[in-house]
């Protein structure tokens, strides 16, 4: 499973397509990051236009008018902190 591209609150830019309206100018803002489908990297987005969601395919964003956030071009394998619990095994109590 590889990384999306685009992070939650990039802007992105759907390429143009004979399904898209005239009326957007193209340009959404991702809500959401999905799970794949098909092999492809699924994006919840909104047109500031609309009052509601669209699911899109990461092949259907014009990659040469969007910009990812630095964060989602992060390389995967970088250092993380120690793994550590929010469970705390002492701290937890019983009843007897």
């Amino acid at each position: 499973m590889s990384r999306h591209i685009y992070s939650i609150g990039d802007t992105v830019v759907l390429k143009d397509g004979p399904v898209r309206l005239a009326r957007s100018n193209g340009a959404c803002k991702v809500l959401a990051t999905l799970p794949e489908t098909g092999g492809s990297r699924q994006y919840r987005v909104r047109f500031e236009s609309e009052s509601f969601d669209r699911c899109i395919a990461e092949t259907d964003i014009d990659t040469s008018r969007s910009k990812a956030s630095a964060r989602a071009m992060a390389p995967a394998n970088t250092p993380k902190k120690e793994n550590t619990s929010w469970l705390k095994a002492n701290s937890v109590r019983t009843a007897k």
